[in-house]
């Protein structure tokens, strides 16, 4: 821009400069002009006054006159040539030689340019004693007389013209220096002011245009950050809701390109920051026709409920997706539960209903039958009971939150859970435990997990064998692991043996409904701890406990 402004001034001192010196020019010429007619009507008088002295020798006046581009000749009253003689072929080229001498001799005056040329002929009376005793005729070349005068203006007038544009070219570019240099303070403060800086003042100085548009702009400035600061509250307070927000949110571009996302849309993003794969075919059937929804979008091993509505002025869509998997999960497994609960009262029912049966049809008039009979019949009522039994306890216990923490003597759970199971004949048990290890939970609910762990090792590890419970520190927490050399369990159904009523099938012959486990992970889940099972087919399995550490002040184990 400087550039430019500067290459304007000067061409505009230039032109201006060029003018001058034309116009200044042309007046010279026209003032020179003038001046030499004036020049030599006054050097022709003057030359009259001279020779009409007495006693002037009019030759010797005349000759020492001539010269430099002047020439004049004395004339009588009779119109003859006095001075000089004889006539020179100046004389005879003056055409109207003749009617200048007659009119000076009048008493006039003649002055006449010769057309075609820089030469004034001027002829003025002589005046003696007794009136008009001539006339003086002059031939005055301006040409000769002016040429170094109108050669030296010239040159000063180049010279001047030179450098009227040299101070027209670093006027302009200092001036062009100066605009600019404002302008650009004008324009870094509006680029500062597009990427949301407005914390720089902007200086506004001159009366000027350019000093009326700063002080506009220092105005705006103003006016932005207030209105920006208050955006920007808004948008943390938008942000903080949608972060805090355990549905996804996202606003994607009709491209595919995210806009805008929350922290719980990150599992639905991309390594590029765009929309997932399976994402793509719904947000793109919401942007044909304005809404899509999907009750159960599966995306990796989660699933969605998903809304999408079009957003037409933004050229983008708005997705909420709300993640549906534990509430699934919860709701297969309440099937599945209400569905083996009901297989495994179905059995017990059906033998009580059958024996019922065979006793009214005659059955209890046979001693031995009505004997084998009602055994059943209270075998079944036990299973019953025992079922109804551990439904009630896991519903206890999944109605449990986390209470009160207390201090739990870790060697007397153990020593409890020991003394409470029966070991089978062939099998060995080794006790090792820390001295002094306590954990936070509740001691009831430890011995009930202790009991059910150490059961199951007994039921699943086939005589000749052993079973371990050890207890030990691991950094902040406390670890009990119930190690077997039964059977052990398939890597694919270690985690499937927590779910509620899953047995094994080489299991599902024994005693017992599968929920064991189920029930004892609630309970250290209530407890604040982790439970988990590691094994290897054919050697053996170890379960293990996790809970917190706590100084050792033993409370009592009921």
């Amino acid at each position: 821009m400087r550039l430019w402004l500067g290459a304007a001034f000067a061409a505009v001192g230039v032109v201006t400069a060029a003018s001058v010196y034309l116009l200044v020019s042309d007046s010279s010429e026209r003032v020179l002009a003038d001046r030499s007619t004036e020049l030599a009507v006054g050097r022709t008088i003057r030359l009259a006054d001279r020779v009409g002295d007495p006693g002037a020798d009019i030759a010797d006046v005349i000759g020492g006159a001539n010269g430099a581009g002047f020439q004049a000749w004395y004339f009588d009253s009779g119109h003859e040539l006095i001075a000089p003689r004889p006539g020179s072929q100046a004389l005879t080229s003056i055409r109207t030689r003749g009617l200048a001498v007659e009119r000076a001799l009048a008493g006039g005056r003649y002055i006449a340019r010769v057309p075609g040329s820089d030469v004034t002929i001027v002829a003025v009376p002589v005046f003696g004693e007794r009136g008009i005793s001539g006339a003086v005729l002059g031939r005055f070349s301006r040409h000769e007389v002016l040429a170094r005068a109108i050669d030296r203006l010239r040159d000063d007038s180049f010279k001047a013209l030179l450098i009227a544009v040299a101070i027209g070219i670093l006027g302009g570019f200092l001036v062009a220096t100066a605009i600019s240099h404002r302008i650009k303070r004008l324009a870094h403060a509006a680029e500062q002011m597009a990427v949301g800086s407005f914390e720089a003042p902007l200086p506004a100085s001159g009366r000027d245009e350019i000093g009326d548009l700063a002080r506009a702009l220092e105005v705006m400035r103003t006016s932005l950050k207030e209105s920006f600061g208050v955006l920007t509250a808004d948008r943390d307070k938008l942000a903080a809701i949608f972060d805090g927000l355990t549905d996804a949110v996202m606003v994607v571009d009709d491209d595919g390109e995210v806009r805008f996302s929350n922290r719980a849309a990150e599992q639905l993003l991309d390594g590029d920051r765009s929309a997932a794969a399976p994402l793509v075919p719904h947000l793109r059937r919401a942007t044909q026709l304005g809404f899509a929804a999907h009750p159960a979008l599966r995306i990796g091993d989660r699933a969605f409920a998903m809304q999408a509505r079009a957003l037409p002025e933004e050229k983008a869509v708005l997705a909420v997706f709300r993640d549906r998997t534990n509430e699934m999960r919860r709701e297969f497994a309440e099937r599945d539960f209400i569905s083996n609960a009901a297989h495994e009262l179905r059995n017990p029912l059906a033998g009580i209903s059958g024996a019922v049966e065979v006793l009214q049809d005659g059955a209890k008039e046979d001693p031995v039958a009505r004997d084998h009979f009602l055994e059943r019949l209270a075998e079944d009522a036990e299973r019953m009971s025992r079922l109804i039994q551990s439904l009630l306890t896991l519903a206890r216990v999944e109605a449990v939150g986390p209470g009160e923490v207390e201090v739990v003597d870790v060697p007397a759970a153990i020593a409890d859970a020991v003394e409470v199971v029966d070991k089978p004949a062939g099998i060995e048990l080794e006790v090792d435990v820390d001295a002094d290890l306590t954990a936070r939970g509740d001691p009831t609910l430890l011995r009930q997990v202790l009991v059910g762990l150490l059961s199951n090792a007994y039921k699943h590890t086939p005589p000749p064998g052993a079973v371990a419970l050890r207890g030990r520190r691991d950094a902040e927490e406390m670890v009990l692991e119930v190690i077997d050399t039964g059977t052990g369990i398939p890597a694919a159904e270690i985690e499937r043996v927590f779910e509620r009523f899953y047995r094994r099938p080489e299991a599902r012959k024994t005693e017992g409904f599968g929920l064991g486990l189920a029930i004892a992970r609630r309970m250290v889940s209530v407890m604040g701890g982790r439970i988990g099972a590691s094994s290897a087919e054919g050697k053996g399995s170890t379960f293990w406990v996790r809970l917190p550490l706590a100084q050792p002040t033993p409370t009592p184990v009921a």
